[in-house]
Parts: C-alpha cells; structure tokens; sequence
C-alpha cells in the first residue's frame, strides 16, 4: 500500500509492487480466465454518473481524463498489464508491463441514444458489457458514455475479473479518482516503467516449475498445520445439525439456472443506506441481510406473479471476502457461501429470520474453510483441463444437467463514503454490473457510495428478459421493508433535493442536476 501526497488530503493507494518484470496470477485469479467463454465473458465494472465541470465540453473532458490516467498509470498495475501465456498451458499465466499500452484503446467514447435517460443508459451499458475484452491487451477500458440527460457524461469502468476482487476494485477507484475537484499530484514512475525484460520461454517454464512445486509444498505443510481445521469440517459432514450438510444442499430449479446466451440485460436502482440500516436495527439484522431479504421479496413477487415460485426457498450465492486486515493486494481473495432467501416466507420479518439462521450457519462454515482456504492452487496442466471443462459446459449445455448449488448470486460490496471527482467532474452515482455465467443466470450486486446504495441486476437476456420488472420487485420490497423509516423520521434524503434520490416504485429518472 503507498501512500500519495499533493495539496489535499493523504489519499490511501493500494497497489501491488510493481516492476517491470514478471509476475504470475494466482490460481483464483486464472480462474476467471479459464471460465470465460464466448457466451460467459468474465469482466465486472462500475457506472458512474458524473457531472461535467461547468464550461468543458465531452471531448475537451475526454482529453483531460486520458492525461489523468496516464499520470497515474503506474498506480494501478493491471492498466499496463497484459497477459503472457505458459508454454503449452503447463501452469497460469503472467502479468508484464504492455510496452506498446496506447491509452486510446482503453478509454474512448460512445454516444447513448436519446433523450439519454435510465432506460437509455441501461441499454448501452447492456451492450457493452456483452463485449469480450481483447486479451492482446490490459484487460480494462473506461467507455465514457455521452448524450445524457442534464448534459451529463457517464463512465463504464471494466476490468477483467482475474484482475481484482470487488474490495480491490474499490480501491482502484479510490486512486484514480479525488475527493476534491482538483486532481492532486502524484509521484511520477519510474522511467523504465513501460520497457519490461520479455521472459523467454525458459523464464516461463522455471517460473511454473517454482510455482507448481512451491503448491506442493504448502499443501505438505497444511497437511499438519490445519489438522484441527480438518477435523470440524469432518464433524460438519457427518453431522447435518453442525451446519455443513444443512449448507451443502441443492437449490430448486428456476430458468435462472440454466445455460446462459450471449445477450446481456441490465437495470438498476437506487435505495437510502439509512433506511436500510434502520430496517435492520428493528430485525435485529445488518445491511446484508436486509438487502438479501429484499432480493428474496422481489425474486418471490417476480416468480409468483408468473407461477414459477418454488415451494422450497431460493438460495443465493453469496461471495465472501477472506482478505485479511491491511491486505491491500490488487487480486482475488474470495469464496461462496449459500444463503435461504426465504422467498417461500410471505412475511418479511420470518424471511428476515430465515436469512438470520440460514447465514450464521454460512459463516460459521466459511469460518472453518478459511483454515484450509488455498487461493493459488497450481499443478501441470490446470489451465488445460479448466479451459477444457468450460468449453464442455458451454458447448454440452451442461448446466441442465447439473443441479444448482445456487439460484442467483447477491453480493454486497462497501463502497467510498465522500464524494468522488474525477478529472473535476463529480461521480453522482456507483452502480455495479457484474457476471451472468452457465447456471446462473442472474447476479444482483449493490454498492454503496457516500449515503446511497447502488443496485444493479446484471442477467442473461434469456434468462431474464425485463430486468427492468425484476428492478421494480426489489424497489417494492424495499418500500415495504424501509417505508416506516421515512414515515417516522424527518429524512433528510427526502427533505433535501440535493443529494441522490431514493428511487420510487418505477425508477426512471436520472438523478437531478444538482445531485451531490
């Protein structure tokens, strides 16, 4: 983690230390690789709403954001990254320093069509997130969506999953945007920051050999160290009521959970943090398990009103972070864990309790596995045989034939708490677009940013044609669940027209044009 100085607040910079050599992905991090597939492309990304500098034109704001990336290049390492196969696919891949990385292919302009509103947005940014990212390439780009509303500008900040977890994308943001409108300076690189040493073949065969055997290694020595580990887990199999048989169970069917196309659908929403939280404190539950319990309402309104509600409950797949305090690593440290959403519960408070128990169990399993927890798993051939298995599921239509482990995955990621600026322009919003995948059709992320949460429901087309309809489900249930909040409170989110709205039963406007 290094710190940046300029004129305004220290501002916290997660990096990974960065050469210009080589370095290898961990086996977690490949693994989004691996998946990916023509119909299951394997990149996340944030959109952000931002309000351009009065006076300063799209292009004349595209110029002055490009500059700013370049200066802050060597911050972040996957924006000069590309990736450097192993021969033969004998182990994962490698990061080097793109010396031909041209900024212009990273950052660029799309118009949205008129008159530029949410449906218009959500339309675009469906559109591109169906496009692979070209692996030749830093797997990023920054499409600045143009022809808002209110004169304003949009950002689709992808990168590819194997570059980052959704804590290390936050952090990204964090160092590539400001907390105030004037960028504040940075240290500049090193000045052989983009001249890499090419590794030859014989580098990238000692570099898997070291690597396959140093896995060895750590599992020979876990094999002592996590014996108590090993002996929960074992109890956990053998004994349903200690958690772990009543976790490993198969969710019902839905036509979420079936081969995905290519065609992606996107809606999002908005919902007051506050409100959110104080729901919570009268269920005796936290900001999670609010929000899971208002996915499970909108998923059961949504099902119910076409007769395709299972009688047994939905599980959500939830992605849990195993980063330890102060690690500040730019990759992927997370596992799953199944969660009831109680969508068989027509109360919300026993669907709140449902979740309540079904979690704790969740955790506590999660708990025992982050013992034996091995984020970089490597032997001859993985890549191979990875890539082989997702190209059978694609190609085969496997997913019919597998029971799901899931239904939908939820994930709830923290975002910054102060406002944002990004080359003068303030960032007004921060919603989510995540990955469909064969299986699982639908993922519903929110994040938050200053006393908003951010949601966006990212779907296979097929799978969900209206996320539009699925977005007011989940807007209604929040509604139901928060309504008492601004009933007894004098909300200032409410009050006050300024800040970011709280999105109503059908949510289509932008936010206003003083939004802060």
């Amino acid at each position: 983690m290094a710190v940046a100085h300029g004129a305004h607040r220290v501002v916290r910079v997660f990096t990974v230390e960065q050469g210009n050599d080589m370095y290898k992905l961990s086996g977690l991090d490949a693994g989004f690789l691996y998946n990916e597939t023509e119909r299951c492309p394997q990149h996340v990304s944030s959109v952000q709403i931002m309000e351009l500098p009065v006076g300063v034109d799209e292009d004349t704001f595209i110029d002055g954001l490009k500059a700013l990336f370049q200066r802050r290049l060597h911050l972040v390492p996957y924006l000069t990254n590309r990736l450097v196969e192993t021969p033969f696919l004998a182990d994962h891949p490698v990061w080097v320093p793109d010396p031909e990385f041209d900024i212009d292919r990273h950052i660029y302009r799309r118009d949205v069509p008129a008159p530029g509103g949410r449906a218009e947005l959500e339309a675009a940014v469906a559109a591109i997130h169906e496009e692979r990212l070209d692996r030749r390439r830093p797997l990023w780009r920054t499409v600045v969506l143009c022809g808002l509303e209110d004169g304003r500008i949009a950002y689709y900040s992808g990168a590819h999953h194997a570059c980052l977890d959704g804590m290390a994308g936050q952090a990204a943001t964090m160092t590539l945007m400001d907390n105030t409108e004037e960028p504040r300076e940075v240290a500049p690189p090193a000045a052989d920051f983009l001249t890499p040493n090419q590794p030859s073949l014989t580098d990238l065969f000692v570099a898997a050999w070291e690597n396959i055997t140093a896995f060895q290694i750590r599992q020979a020595a876990g094999a002592l160290d996590n014996v108590e580990t090993a002996i929960r887990l074992q109890r956990r199999m053998l004994d349903p009521n200690a958690g772990f048989g009543a976790m490993a169970e198969q969710a019902p069917w839905t036509r979420f959970n079936a081969p995905v196309e290519r065609g992606r659908g996107y809606a999002t929403a908005e919902m007051d943090l506050a409100a959110v939280k104080a729901a919570g404190k009268r269920h005796g539950a936290k900001l999670n398990d609010v929000f899971l319990a208002i996915c499970g309402g909108g998923l059961r309104r949504y099902l119910g009103r076409t007769g395709e509600l299972p009688a047994r409950s939905l599980i959500a797949g939830c992605p849990v972070s195993l980063r330890k305090p102060g690690d500040a690593s730019m990759n992927n440290q997370v596992t799953m864990m199944q969660v009831r959403l109680g969508t068989d519960q027509p109360d919300p408070a026993a669907r709140i309790q449902t979740i309540l128990e079904s979690s704790a169990i969740a955790k506590d399993v999660t708990a025992d596995l982050a013992g034996v927890f091995e984020s970089d798993p490597a032997a001859w051939g993985m890549p191979l045989a990875m890539r082989a298995a997702a190209s059978v599921m694609e190609v085969g239509g496997t997913a019919n034939a597998m029971p799901p482990a899931f239904n939908v995955v939820v994930s709830n990621v923290p975002g910054p708490r102060e406002t944002l600026y990004s080359n003068g322009a303030r960032m007004l919003t921060h919603y989510p677009v995540s990955i469909p995948a064969h299986g699982l059709g639908v993922n519903i992320t929110v994040q938050s940013y200053v006393d908003t949460l951010y949601v966006g429901i990212t779907a296979c087309a097929k799978a969900l044609p209206d996320a539009g309809t699925l977005r007011d489900d989940l807007v209604a249930e929040y509604e139901a669940l928060c309504g008492a909040f601004f009933e007894k409170e004098a909300s200032p989110a409410l009050a006050d027209p300024t800040p970011l709205p709280v999105v109503r039963r059908k949510p289509v406007e932008m936010p206003p044009a003083e939004a802060a």
